[in-house]
């Protein structure tokens, strides 16, 4: 699917998850609280295509990627002083990102998996006791990198489900092309329904 499906159908899973599912201790509770829950959602929803750059997240997360270092680099080299001083946050953030760089190994492989989804889950728990964030960030993301992994198994293509003990794509048995006109069909009726429902639920 392309990036806007992608967002659609993430938005769809977090209003679904919100709605029929509001128990959960992963959701959000305030309305402020709600807002950064969907901005988290449709963040995750792309997350899944950061193992390319040519995707709307890749391209920007490598460009910011090459930036961060570039400008780490010059701190090492010219300002020690200024390096030293965020070695320690350095440091997080290196640590965080590295086990995400090690899992990139081409488009749909182990970030389209089941794999990846439990390593997310993992990661979350890591990084909310590492840093005390409010879990509803973390719920937003898995919720929209579990929409994104949906969305591309109904795809032609489909995805490597078991990667990496088994390189088979599987996918479900109705699907459509990605950037067909049945996926902006899809796309289209799944922000008819979204608004009805919001409108309703106003």
């Amino acid at each position: 699917m392309m990036a806007p499906g992608h967002q659609v159908v993430g938005f769809t899973f977090g209003v679904a998850a919100v709605t029929m599912l509001p128990a959960l201790p992963f959701l959000p509770e305030r309305p402020l609280e709600m807002l950064v829950f969907f901005m988290f959602v449709l963040f995750g929803a792309l997350v899944p295509d950061i193992d390319t750059p040519r995707s709307k997240l890749g391209q920007k997360f490598w460009r910011i990627l090459i930036t961060l270092f570039t400008i780490a680099l010059a701190a090492y080299l010219f300002f020690p002083a200024i390096f030293d001083t965020y070695r320690e946050p350095l440091k997080t953030f290196v640590m965080l990102l590295l086990p995400i760089l090690l899992m990139i190994r081409g488009h749909r492989k182990i970030t389209h998996s089941l794999c990846f989804l439990l390593f997310l889950v993992g990661y979350s728990y890591f990084v909310q006791w590492l840093l005390g964030l409010p879990w509803y960030y973390f719920g937003g993301l898995i919720i929209g990198s579990t929409s994104h992994l949906f969305a591309d198994f109904i795809t032609k293509k489909g995805i490597p489900l078991f990667y990496p003990f088994s390189r088979k794509h599987y996918s479900f048995f109705v699907t459509f092309k990605t950037g067909s006109v049945i996926e902006r069909i899809v796309t289209f009726v799944l922000i008819i329904v979204n608004v009805w429902y919001l409108l309703l639920a106003l």
